[in-house]
């Protein structure tokens, strides 16, 4: 009678133990460790794996809340891969687009960051989308911040913008000031409208030097022109 039980006892626990652990862990796989500013949306798509399957595998609840040092397992993996970073990812979530003409109420709250000649426009080139203004300026000349706010990223590591501040600014908007010769301000500082947050510069894909500004509203990108008197 002992054994009966024993063996019903041991069966019940095999059932309960493949029911509890996700078959993601029968998988082989890599760990990446997050570094600052990837988000699991990106490292995801850089190993091509399902984003749900990952956030379940390692109790990730919440997939905009993985920190900077985190160990990711994923699986299916083969080797550790590099995952580059976009400004996208820094920006936070996409809201909806905003129509044009319910922008109007912020035109004339952001200013020039520089004057110069503008040598790319807003919008489609070809086949290719450009979101934002180039300016064509002497280099080294004084990039100011269009707007007051926080700095959300400055930096060299977003692929093609060479030296590259981002600012935070009220009711969703940032900006985008790529190419410089210098960034001056650090991720995290305040700063005012009109303050010199680095120089102008051609690093990064530029031909030439010139500032390659964006700005954006709930992190899709908006002509400056209209924003900006």
């Amino acid at each position: 009678m002992k054994g009966r039980y024993l063996a019903i006892f041991l069966l019940f626990a095999v059932l309960y133990s493949c029911r509890s652990v996700p078959p993601s862990y029968s998988r082989a796989g890599v760990y990446h460790t997050v570094k600052r500013h990837q988000t699991l949306w990106r490292i995801c798509k850089t190993y091509r794996v399902d984003l749900d399957e990952v956030a379940r595998v390692n109790h990730v609840r919440d997939p905009s809340q993985i920190r900077t040092g985190q160990k990711i397992f994923i699986p299916g993996a083969k080797k550790v891969l590099k995952v580059d970073i976009y400004i996208d990812d820094i920006g936070g979530r996409r809201g909806r687009p905003k129509d044009p003409k319910k922008i109007a109420w912020a035109k004339g709250r952001f200013i020039w960051p520089v004057r110069g000649k503008v040598t790319q426009e807003f919008g489609m080139h070809g086949t290719m989308k450009h979101d934002g203004i180039n300016i064509s300026a002497a280099l080294g000349t004084p990039i100011k911040a269009s707007n007051s706010g926080k700095v959300l990223y400055s930096g060299n590591e977003i692929k093609g913008f060479g030296n590259i501040v981002i600012i935070k600014h009220a009711q969703g908007f940032i900006t985008v000031y790529a190419h410089n010769e210098i960034n001056y301000v650090a991720e995290g500082e305040k700063v005012g409208r009109g303050q010199i947050i680095g120089r102008v510069g051609n690093t990064g894909r530029a031909n030439g030097p010139h500032l390659h500004f964006e700005i954006r509203m709930n992190n899709r990108a908006i002509n400056p022109r209209l924003l900006v008197n």
